[in-house]
């Protein structure tokens, strides 16, 4: 029970990491849970896998875009009112950008990844941050990727809003790390989740290729030969999320199956 008491917001509730993460909170005691997402249908249905968990967990729903500042305002106050605390911030909600190479990339397409993939990460700690430091603690932990530590051809939006994400977890955790703060970013490799699903089609059809080609391709590159698993990301956000992690501040931690290593 390494969250027993204690009051988190996921972005990205309705799916993928985001979900999964939810899962394994419920799973470890978490008091009071605040699921954030643009897909209201999507929240629901993990609204209900959360109560099957654990049916005394208190929730509250939140259909919000992630890149508009007063939808960030409202879902970090309105969870601060209703549960009267906000130990844990998730940062996760973001979409895989565009597949295109540089000189072949939509100035619009850009624009877009990097206010959903940036101004989310900046909002939800911007105003977090302001009552954890009033609280005298808390834990953020945003999602970077694999994108954030290497190049990934064809990807520059993707890639640019990954890198800043840790350059932003890493201000964060030097301001207000002397307020009993810790912030941390999970840099997770290939995980079959949407989001890797769309990005392997939209490659296998700029290559002609079938995307299980593509897919038996990239296990191959990873020294454990096989894409990691939603839960294996949502062990390490649950352990930066606990008081397990406490000395540990700043970082930003690779599960990636070795694919970072070579």
């Amino acid at each position: 029970m390494k969250l027993k008491g204690k009051t988190a917001v996921i972005t990205g509730a309705a799916s993928g990491l985001g979900k999964a993460t939810a899962l394994k909170f419920a799973g470890e005691g978490i008091k009071n849970l605040t699921l954030v997402d643009l897909n209201p249908e999507g929240l629901e249905v993990t609204k209900l896998e959360v109560l099957a968990i654990e049916p005394g967990i208190k929730l509250l729903l939140q259909s919000a875009d992630v890149a508009r500042e007063d939808d960030v305002k409202a879902f970090i106050e309105e969870t601060i009112e209703h549960f009267g605390a906000l130990d844990i911030l998730f940062n996760n909600a973001g979409i895989e950008g565009f597949s295109n190479p540089i000189e072949d990339m939509p100035f619009e397409a850009f624009s877009k990844t990097i206010s959903i993939n940036l101004f989310s990460v900046f909002l939800g700690m911007k105003y977090a941050l302001g009552y954890m430091k009033q609280a005298g603690g808390g834990s953020i932990i945003n999602t970077s990727s694999i994108g954030g530590l290497v190049a990934l051809p064809n990807s520059i939006d993707y890639v640019a809003t990954k890198h800043a994400v840790i350059g932003m977890t890493k201000n964060a955790a030097a301001e207000y790390g002397p307020y009993g703060i810790r912030t941390n970013a999970v840099c997770p490799g290939v995980v079959m989740t949407g989001l890797h699903k769309r990005v392997v089609t939209a490659q296998a059809q700029q290559a002609g290729e079938d995307p299980q080609i593509l897919i038996e391709r990239n296990k191959q590159s990873i020294p454990l030969k096989r894409y990691g698993e939603a839960d294996e990301i949502a062990d390490l956000v649950c352990y930066l999320a606990s008081d397990e992690s406490s000395y540990v501040n700043g970082v930003a931690i690779a599960v990636d199956g070795g694919y970072t290593v070579l």
